[in-house]
Formats: C-alpha cells, sequence, structure tokens
C-alpha cells in the first residue's frame, strides 16, 4: 500500500511539473516573434520610442528595438544606433531566448557596419546566424547571411559577397530583406560587367506596390532596377524607375536613396545631352545632402555636380564643387578616424556586458552547485542515519521503512534532476524531446525503484528485527539472572 502510494506521489509530482512546463512553453510561444516584429513595420522612430518604454513583454520590446536600430541605420544616427543595439541586448540576455538573442546581435553587428568596423560586425553576425541555426528559423539564417554579404561587398570582396547572397536565398529570407539581396546580386554582376546576369536578378526583386507600403523598399527596389537599365543604356525604361525611386524618396525624407538615385539619373542625363536637367537634378540632390552633413555622401553629390556643371561649359563652378568633392574625400577619412573611435567605445560597452553576463554566469553556477551539494549531504546523511537506526532497538520497523523510501525518492529524483540539464542541451530544448526522454528515464527509474525499494527495506527491516530481538533477549536474561540471584 504504501509503496503504491509512493508511485502515484511520484507521478502526481512529474505530472504537476510537466503541466506547468508546458503551460510555460504555450505562453511562450503564443505569438510568433516575427508577428510581433511585423506590427512594428510602419511606426516611425518616434512612436517606436513611445511603444517600447511602454511595453512590458520581453520580445515586443526587443521587437520595438530592433526594428528602432533599423530605422536609425537608414537615418545615418550612428550614436542612437548603437545604444539602442547595446539595450536589445541587455533585453535579450536575460530571457535565455536564442531567437530574441540573436536579433540582438544582428542589431549590434548593424550598429557596428554602420561605423564602419567589419571585424566587430562580423563577429556579432556570426553570433547571431549561430543562435538562428540553433532554433532551426532559416529565413532568418537567411537574413544574417544577407548581412554578412553587404560586408563582403563593402570591402570589394564581390566573390564573398555572391556566396553569402546565395546561402541566403537557399535559407529564404524575409519579403524586404530578400528584395535588397536580389539588387545586391545584381549590383554584384554589375560590377562584373555581367549585365545579362545583372537583369535577371534585379527583375527577382519583388516590386513595392506603393510607397506608402514601404517607402525605403520602394525607392531602393525601382533604384536598382534604374541603374541596371542605365548600363544597359535602356534609357526609357531607367528614366522611368529613377523617377519613382526619387519622387518616393523625396516624398519620404529619405536623403540617401534620394541622393544615390538622384546623382545616378544626373549622370545619366548628362550622357543624354540633358545637361541643363542634369544640373538642376545634381543641384537638387547637393542641397539634399548638405541637410544630412555626411562627408561620404556629400563627396558622391558635389562629385555628380561638378561634373553637371562642367557638361554645362560652367568650367569654373565645376573646378570649385571637384574641389569640394576632394575636401569631402579628406574629411571622409577623418570621419572614418572618428568612427573607429566610437565602434572601440561600443566594443567596449559590449564586452561590459558580456563581462557582466559572464560573472552572473558563474555565480549561478557556483549557487547551482552549492545546491546540488547540499541535496546530495542530505541524500547521503539520511542513508547514514538510516544504516545507524537499523543498527539500534530505538527506531522500530515501520519508521525505518517509512524512512528508506523518502530516502529512495530523494535519491531518484537527484538523479532526475542532475540529468535534466544534459536533455536540455542534448534535445536542443525541444519540449516533445524532452518529453519524450523524461518518459523513457522514467520508465527505467520506477521499476528500478520498486526492486531497490524492496531489497533495501528488507535489509534495514530485517537487520533491525534481529537488533531489537537481540535486544530483547538480553533483556529477558538479564531479568532472568535477577530473578534467579534473588
Amino acid at each position: 500500500m504504501l509503496h503504491q502510494r509512493t508511485i502515484t506521489m511520484v507521478f502526481s509530482c512529474r505530472a504537476l511539473a510537466l503541466v506547468i512546463a508546458l503551460a510555460g512553453i504555450g505562453q511562450l510561444y503564443s505569438q510568433p516573434f516575427d508577428t510581433l516584429s511585423a506590427r512594428t513595420s510602419g511606426f516611425p522612430v518616434d512612436t517606436l520610442i513611445v511603444r517600447e518604454k511602454a511595453a512590458n513583454d520581453p520580445r515586443m520590446k526587443v521587437a520595438l528595438l530592433s526594428r528602432l536600430v533599423m530605422k536609425y541605420l537608414y537615418l545615418d544616427r550612428q550614436e542612437e544606433c548603437m545604444s539602442t543595439s547595446i539595450r536589445t541586448l541587455e533585453i535579450a540576455e536575460p530571457t535565455k531566448n536564442d531567437t530574441l538573442i540573436a536579433r540582438a546581435h544582428l542589431a549590434i553587428g548593424t550598429a557596428f557596419a554602420i561605423v564602419n568596423d567589419v571585424n566587430a560586425a562580423l563577429k556579432h553576425y556570426n553570433i547571431a546566424l549561430d543562435r538562428y541555426t540553433s532554433v532551426g528559423d532559416s529565413i532568418w539564417m537567411g537574413a544574417v547571411c544577407k548581412e554578412i554579404a553587404v560586408l563582403y561587398q563593402r570591402v570589394g570582396d564581390n566573390v564573398g559577397a555572391m556566396g553569402y547572397l546565395r546561402k541566403a536565398l537557399a535559407y529564404g529570407m524575409p519579403p524586404g530583406i530578400r528584395s535588397r539581396g536580389m539588387s545586391m546580386l545584381a549590383r554584384c554582376y554589375l560590377d562584373k560587367g555581367d549585365l545579362d546576369s545583372a537583369l535577371f536578378y534585379v527583375q527577382k526583386v519583388d516590386m513595392i506596390g506603393s510607397p506608402a507600403q514601404d517607402p525605403w523598399g520602394y525607392a531602393y527596389s525601382n533604384g536598382a532596377l534604374a541603374t541596371v537599365y542605365a548600363a544597359r543604356h535602356e534609357q526609357d525604361l531607367a528614366e522611368l524607375h529613377f523617377k519613382r525611386a526619387i519622387a518616393a524618396a523625396d516624398s519620404f525624407d529619405l536623403p540617401l536613396p534620394l541622393i544615390q538615385y538622384g546623382s545616378g539619373y544626373a549622370s545619366m542625363l548628362v550622357e543624354q545631352g540633358r545637361a541643363s536637367k542634369g544640373l538642376a537634378m545634381a543641384q537638387m540632390c547637393f542641397n539634399v545632402a548638405e541637410g544630412v552633413q555626411s562627408p561620404g555622401i556629400l563627396e558622391k553629390a558635389a562629385d555628380a555636380l561638378a561634373d553637371a556643371y562642367y557638361a554645362n561649359g560652367m568650367a569654373d563652378s565645376a573646378f570649385v564643387y571637384a574641389k569640394r568633392c576632394i575636401a569631402y574625400r579628406d574629411s571622409v577619412t577623418a570621419t572614418q578616424n572618428r568612427s573607429q573611435l566610437k565602434s572601440q567605445l561600443f566594443a567596449q560597452q559590449i564586452k561590459d556586458i558580456e563581462d557582466a553576463k559572464l560573472k552572473a554566469e558563474e555565480a549561478e553556477a557556483r549557487s547551482r552547485n552549492i545546491q546540488f551539494g547540499i541535496i546530495a549531504l542530505i541524500v547521503i546523511t539520511l542513508g547514514i542515519f538510516l544504516l545507524i537506526f537499523s543498527r539500534t532497538a530505538v527506531v522500530g520497523a515501520k519508521a525505518i521503512k517509512n524512512l528508506s523510501l523518502i530516502a529512495l525518492l530523494l535519491f531518484f529524483e537527484f538523479i532526475n534532476l542532475l540529468l535534466h540539464p544534459f536533455l536540455d542541451r542534448i534535445t536542443n530544448h525541444s519540449p516533445i524531446l524532452m518529453l519524450l526522454a523524461m518518459a523513457a528515464i522514467a520508465g527505467l527509474l520506477i521499476p528500478l525503484h520498486h526492486r531497490m525499494e524492496k531489497f533495501i527495506t528488507n535489509m534495514l527491516v530485517s537487520k533491525n528485527n534481529r537488533v531489537r530481538l537481540e535486544a530483547a533477549r538480553r533483556t529477558i536474561e538479564e531479568l532472568e539472572g535477577e530473578k534467579g540471584a534473588s
């Protein structure tokens, strides 16, 4: 009867633990992270900041902050991009959720990329890739591969960039990122002079129906098409897509695509002999670039404006802007030096976070080991007491039997506790595999528990009975001896 009650209690405890675990899993995955992220896609910067401060769910916070990082990237706001990515990591790390931590490292990689620290960006992109691989999220594995390809393209390694872009296509990517990946692949083929392949891939870019849906995507998809058509001298199609890209960028205050494609359009107009229109477009791009105050962008705009002035026979103005272009190029070098300093400070902040995380993990491991040691000591002490009690007549057989059942229960549950982290690792946190593994272990331990219970209980109780009988025999002999003496 007692044995049946013990088994019932074990099953009840495990069933309760399973219900709690499954409830936690249901709560954790009640809404996919990508769904939360998609809900933030149309928010402006101010709205993202307000909503992040009001949010309590760490997943929602990470979704909002990672979106905010991308907004700062598009606006070339380096310091905000770095500080926001650090905050993303600080929120994601305590959750120990691979998807959230991967998104945080993706944001940090983006922040390093914006200050041109390719090595640091690559390090964090690879961390993100490993995390996404561990959860089997192929779509975002592709997205990270695309970002790594951007780094390769930035340092002039088109072969490496194309290799990672092909990986990204094999994994799959979110729609907007896939379009940018296709346009990048087209750009790589364009740089190689393979215009047919460039056209093939640029035509696979997902065209946005309206700039209101995704202004950035609309501008860049049309701009990518325009660039390839211009290289192929299909000028009517190139002009159509240049105008669409420029109009969207101008309407939604996107200076980077406006200057990039506006300068390209100005160059095409000059080549066509429409020098006055080319000059007007180049002047507009330069005015926008002055508002951005980025030397790299100003250099590109000044170069286009110098060419336009020269085409219009205005050599003096062309010379002035050519000199300014050189000055901006020198300023780019100074800006890169400042960016390196920012990158070093940013890297130190990340290192501080990682060091704090390591210390917390070490403290947690020490605490866990101490608790395991205490539990082991309790089990061993209880076993020693059982052996001692079984050799005395102080404790009865029933008490010994109950204590032995408790000791065995603690021993087997301690084994289960030790195995749980190991199972967690080998099953990669899969609830179904964990359930099957725990059921298999229970199937082995419960019969073993029954056999050991019978063996140990019988052994200890028998020994206790012998001790008690021996004590009773000695007592009887002493009493009989006293009677004989009297």
